[in-house]
């Protein structure tokens, strides 16, 4: 079923529609229109609310995606529904000046009720089918999977020009940092060959800086994302020894542990002396779940699970 926002933007879209299609009607046959007002002005006018009647969507459809919280939503939308109510009132004002007042209005009442209560009938109808229709179907789902799909094409357009500047920039210069960035930029991709891109990109940075804790945090991460926990294991040891007081250290031990060897005993030894070192840490929250699972708290536990990123 349609929520009531999906009704309210729908009602404002057919009322539009419904003005300009009953308006014709509603005038009596001999009466002209205003020769100063061209057609050409009431369709700009007419284009202009439909922008911002599909702004008004485009504003729903972004807080259903999760990009508006409901600070932003409740501005967007209130400037939204301005937009979109002086347009509808710019349409109606058009529309008064170039017909004027219906002059057989008086003496035909009962055809100008007629064929308003036939437009608010069909209103009414519209409104209860796009709210029985399947959720694929209706007018807001449609705007949210193209809304997230052109999100995703653009994100991804992104990474991939990004990918390609930093390319020319450590071809013609080979950095640490600069193969620690392109490595992030690849391991955002997801895929099997994306993760071994950045393992290997990585490995390289290590070997122009031995001591480079961003190029171990995010090497020993490609390892655990791919279930190569033996790797895992080695980057870890290698990290320990460059930083051993690191909070990463038991973070990622308690990781490995967990869900690589199913050594729950020695994952909750690490998880608690994460939490010890590093109670406010972002990762503290994901890290007290974990724990309950291995120690059998909460459903769940197994070692198969995905493996989280060291940055949730």
């Amino acid at each position: 079923m349609a929520d009531i926002g999906q009704l309210l933007i729908l009602l404002v879209v057919l009322v539009g529609a419904g003005a300009v299609v009953a308006g014709p009607l509603l005038r009596p046959a001999g009466e002209a229109a205003d020769p100063s007002r061209t057609g050409d002005d009431f369709a700009s006018l007419a284009l202009r609310h439909r922008i911002a009647v599909e702004s008004l969507r485009d504003v729903g459809a972004d807080r259903r995606a999760g990009s508006l919280d409901a600070e932003a939503y409740m501005v967007a939308r209130a400037e939204a529904e301005e937009r979109a109510a002086r347009t509808l009132a710019a349409m109606e004002a058009a529309r008064g000046e170039a017909g004027g007042e219906p002059r057989e209005a008086a003496q035909r009442p009962g055809d100008s009720r007629r064929v308003a209560g036939a437009v608010g009938v069909m209103l009414l109808a519209l409104i209860v089918i796009g709210s029985l229709l399947p959720t694929p179907l209706t007018l807001a789902n449609a705007t949210v999977v193209n809304t997230q799909l052109a999100a995703q094409e653009s994100a991804e357009q992104a990474r991939q020009g990004a990918i390609r500047q930093l390319e020319k920039k450590v071809v013609a210069k080979p950095e640490a940092s600069g193969l620690v960035q392109l490595a992030s930029l690849y391991l955002q991709g997801g895929t099997a060959g994306d993760f071994q891109h950045a393992a290997n990109l990585l490995l390289l940075a290590i070997r122009l800086d031995p001591k480079a804790p961003d190029a171990y945090r995010l090497l020993i991460t490609a390892y655990i994302q791919t279930g190569d926990y033996k790797d895992a294991t080695a980057a870890t040891d290698a990290y320990a020894r460059i930083a051993p007081s690191s909070t990463d250290v038991p973070f990622f031990r308690g990781l490995i542990a967990y869900q690589g060897t199913g050594d729950r005993a020695a994952a909750i030894r690490w998880f608690d002396a994460f939490l010890k070192a590093a109670p406010d840490d972002a990762r503290a929250v994901m890290v007290r779940s974990l724990r309950a699972e291995a120690a059998g708290q909460l459903p769940g536990g197994s070692t198969g699970s995905p493996a989280p990123s060291p940055g949730s």
